[in-house]
């Protein structure tokens, strides 16, 4: 063995360092892509670059990282997502509040729509419902019907959540103008509590909205095996945790984390959110609108 380490120029030392990064390097392959079977078990359609950021893996860069996971057969595919639920009412007393608003902390302004999920041959409905600067899921509901009472339960979620008996005007919620949000019951419920009501005019209005609606349904339920429809509603439960729980790449953080920070911070600290409308796209000068926050919004 001499003469053939001294024919390569190499040490017995060298040779049997060498061996062991080699070792190394497969452990760590091995313990990566455990690490991404693992996470893609609790979020079957999280990318690879969101995964790193929400491992935060020693040892690898994110290149790598997403290298490696390509090469396992992580590679996500996005599935279309066609249909429409809504059902307008033509004429409301509701406006848009969110015009030239600038939100910066909870319970400010929730955003709320309706999907429907197809299961077996039959659809299936889920009505969610965020908080705008924290984009945590604080209400949710799935059903077979897409009736008033489905949004209700969702709603009564939320205010179960939040605790607050009157918002006294300080939280707007924001929908589109379906007939379900209309409703007497579901406005009366809003207007009890102490909640303005705002309804957008068109769908890029209530972006936030729409844009949860596809992570929760192309991300988590079409992963998920359902037997019967009567455990559809835990299913978006369980969806919406693990949503909560994810790392976020406009908070830089999950939802959940970002409500704790919020309280840390102190009110002129907070980041800003403007969200959309067709008024102020015209004011505010900014070509990321559909976004959360502006680039580099966290130090």
């Amino acid at each position: 063995m001499s003469q053939i380490y001294a024919y390569y120029g190499i040490t017995r030392q060298a040779h049997f360092d060498q061996g062991q990064r080699l070792d190394h390097q497969a452990t760590l392959h091995n313990v990566y892509a455990g690490m991404i079977a693992q996470t893609r078990q609790l979020h079957p359609a999280m990318g690879l670059r969101k995964m790193f950021h929400q491992l935060q893996p020693e040892g690898i860069g994110r290149d790598a990282f997403i290298a490696l996971g390509l090469q396992e057969g992580y590679r996500l595919h996005v599935p279309a997502n066609p249909g429409r639920t809504t059902v307008a009412v033509r004429s409301s007393r509701y406006g848009n509040l969110l015009v030239d608003g600038r939100f910066s902390t909870v319970n400010q302004v929730w955003v709320s729509d309706l999907f429907y999920f197809p299961w077996q041959d039959q659809h299936l409905y889920v009505v969610l419902i965020m908080d705008v600067v924290s984009r945590r899921i604080v209400g949710a509901a799935g059903g077979d019907h897409m009736r008033a009472e489905l949004f209700t339960q969702a709603l009564r979620r939320a205010l179960t959540l939040r605790g607050i008996r009157d918002y006294a005007q300080g939280l707007i919620h924001h929908s589109d103008r379906g007939s379900q949000y209309a409703s007497a019951v579901y406005t009366g419920l809003l207007e009890d509590h102490g909640i303005r009501v705002s309804m957008c005019a068109t769908v890029l209005e209530n972006a936030h909205a729409e844009r949860v609606n596809g992570i929760i349904k192309n991300d988590y339920l079409r992963h998920w095996t359902l037997h019967r429809p009567g455990d559809f509603d835990a299913l978006v439960t369980k969806a919406c945790d693990h949503y909560n729980a994810r790392f976020h790449s406009s908070l830089n953080m999950a939802p959940l984390e970002y409500e704790v920070w919020l309280r840390s911070c102190q009110p002129q600290d907070r980041p800003g959110v403007h969200v959309y409308t067709e008024q102020n796209t015209q004011i505010i000068n900014n070509t990321g609108q559909l976004d959360l926050f502006p680039p580099n919004h966290l130090h």
